[in-house]
């Protein structure tokens, strides 16, 4: 069993289980005891256990199974957690919709929701939580049941889950699959790009444990734009050199900026000493293309990388 702690609610470890216990059984008794109807009427009561598993990036596991899966009972996942009032969590809601992508920041914010069905006719749920950079893919019973963006960088904290019900809720097999975060690196290929990338940017990245990628290393046989697309949305953050007028830098730029990834532009001053007034307000590098201006970037590109999120370079992966 993992090593596991209760934040919030009355869990309890049972064969390699962990079980919420919900209502606990003295009070249920005490409900039926009193025959008062306003006594069954107090809300179902939510807990939240963490595992010592970090993960930002990757696939989160858990099989969760109500003793009844009643109107209001919740399981959902959590991730990105900083303190019990800012966190996320994504799962099963036995409400209007069935399948939700939920924010907590002091209030509860549904970014998403799906499966707006009258109920589900089970109470043992397989929740598996794929985490793609700035997307997420929820799959419950191994059927995925929704996908969506995620408004913020999600940070590298320890996972869980967070159930709700009246009922007992048993909890097992929670398993996490660490991946990198990519980096998306948009340039133009050639000459002394491909020596700030190969040289510089690359291997920053690697040492802060990120994986680089560049459009020209993306290997696939549908169309190029695709490719990129799909790489700049599954990236934790981007890295931009818009040194050269190159139309298709700023369109990739541009969609970052859409999807509101964490992006970094770089420009040799030599070239390009303002910026076009749409990005001039953006957290930007500017180098010297020499062996100074190098070490330079180096040292400002390590810096604003761990800046931006937690210490993933921590982990030791």
């Amino acid at each position: 069993m993992k090593n596991w702690i209760s934040l919030k609610g009355n869990f309890i470890e049972n064969q390699n289980n962990i079980i919420f216990q919900g209502i606990s059984q003295q009070l249920a008794d005490n409900i039926v005891s009193s025959n008062n109807p306003l006594m069954d009427l107090r809300p179902a009561p939510d807990g939240i256990v963490l595992f010592e598993d970090m993960i930002s990036n990757g696939l989160i596991e858990a099989t969760v199974e109500f003793e009844k899966f009643d109107k209001g009972d919740f399981a959902q996942i959590v991730f990105n957690y900083q303190n019990d009032s800012y966190y996320m969590r994504a799962g099963i809601a036995n409400l209007q919709a069935k399948y939700e992508f939920n924010f907590v920041n002091v209030n509860l914010n549904t970014i998403y929701a799906t499966g707006f069905i009258d109920e589900l006719p089970i109470n043992k749920f397989d929740i598996k939580l794929h985490l793609m950079g700035s997307f997420l893919e929820l799959y419950i019973n191994g059927i995925k049941v929704l996908t969506s963006a995620i408004p913020f960088l999600v940070n590298c904290t320890q996972v869980g889950i967070w159930v709700k019900s009246k009922g007992k809720v048993t909890i097992n097999d929670f398993k996490t699959d660490y991946m990198r975060p990519e980096i998306f690196i948009v340039s133009q290929f050639g000459g002394d790009y491909d020596i700030l990338y190969n040289e510089v940017i690359k291997p920053v990245c690697e040492e802060l444990k990120y994986n680089p990628i560049r459009g020209d290393e993306v290997v696939s046989c549908t169309l190029i734009l695709n490719d990129i697309i799909t790489s700049i949305r599954n990236s934790a953050i981007v890295i931009a050199d818009i040194t050269p007028d190159n139309p298709n830098v700023f369109y990739e730029v541009g969609y970052a900026h859409a999807l509101n990834k964490p992006t970094i532009l770089l420009c040799e001053k030599a070239i390009r000493n303002k910026l076009p007034f749409d990005v001039s307000g953006f957290r930007t590098i500017f180098y010297d293309n020499s062996i100074g201006g190098k070490r330079k970037v180096e040292e400002k590109l390590k810096k604003y990388l761990q800046n931006i999120s937690n210490p993933i370079y921590n982990i030791g992966k």
